[in-house]
């Protein structure tokens, strides 16, 4: 079975979901860029996939905090 995508986590609607699944396509995206970069040859490789790899981890701890406050703010927008 293959894992859902983000077209299929977006139809689902819920704000928390949709964000953590866009979170983890960016940072799969910047772990990406650091493999490219270590393999470009352009100067400062390792400082540039360095930096992409710190990218992709501060991306994901942003998500986690986010969707930790997620629920909290989402049922506070919900009418009573």
């Amino acid at each position: 079975m293959a894992a859902p995508t983000l077209d299929d986590v977006t139809t689902d609607g819920h704000p928390v979901a949709v964000l953590r699944a866009r979170a983890l396509a960016d940072a799969n995206r910047l772990r990406a860029l650091a493999c490219v970069a270590l393999r470009d040859g352009a100067p400062h490789a390792g400082m540039r996939a360095c930096n992409a790899r710190t990218a992709a981890r501060r991306v994901l701890a942003h998500a986690r905090t986010l969707s930790a406050l997620g629920p909290i703010v989402y049922e506070a927008g919900q009418p009573a």
